[in-house]
């Protein structure tokens, strides 16, 4: 690659900018929706209380939904240049992601209830074994599809290399990052089916 194919790829287009930008604002609303999906109207002390307790699920919610976050922007720096397939999978991470987000906000208040005994909000939104199962099901499933559309996405960036704007010194990080939510992604698959 040609210093001059470098400083091309180092040029972002102004699509895969404003493509980024509707990535990074999708997230943004993701993490809002876990705590709206939460969210009372505060008519007194132990309405605070009670909201304050949902910190700690909160904070679960928002490392997961910040992963898959840091995934997308470590891709777009490793791939600067989209095409349509990969346009096309970073939309369908945006659509998994909205969707995913209401299990993980069930799943974290559980298991935060769980944790501490009853001390944290939570117990009342998981009634039954058979809806604990369930739950687990869903979210595993989300969670395996949100990683393999990320293991398609380094793979492509791989197997279009220059084009996509991926620097020869990035490829192993590149395939590194594809091994890795290639393996989360199995990792999903096998909760799931636990």
């Amino acid at each position: 690659m040609t210093q001059d194919d470098r400083t091309k790829a180092a040029v972002r287009p102004v699509e895969t900018q404003r493509l980024d930008a509707f990535v990074d604002a999708s997230f943004a609303f993701a993490v809002t929706l876990l705590i709206i999906a939460g969210a009372e109207p505060l008519n007194g002390f132990n309405d605070l209380l009670r909201a304050m307790g949902r910190i700690p699920a909160f904070a679960c919610g928002f490392g997961l939904v910040v992963m898959f976050w840091l995934g997308h922007r470590n891709f777009g720096r490793l791939a600067p240049i989209r095409d349509s397939w990969s346009a096309t999978l970073s939309l369908m991470i945006v659509f998994m992601i909205l969707i995913y987000v209401f299990p993980l906000r069930l799943l974290t208040e559980a298991g935060a209830a769980y944790f501490s005994g009853g001390r944290l909000p939570g117990r009342e939104v998981i009634r039954s074994f058979e809806q604990l199962r369930d739950i687990y099901t869903i979210y595993g499933v989300g969670f395996a599809l949100l990683c393999w559309l990320y293991f398609l996405l380094y793979g492509h960036a791989l197997k279009r290399g220059a084009v996509s704007g991926l620097a020869e010194e990035d490829r192993d990080e590149a395939a590194e990052a594809r091994a890795i939510w290639g393996f989360i992604t199995l990792a999903g698959l096998f909760s799931a089916a636990l």
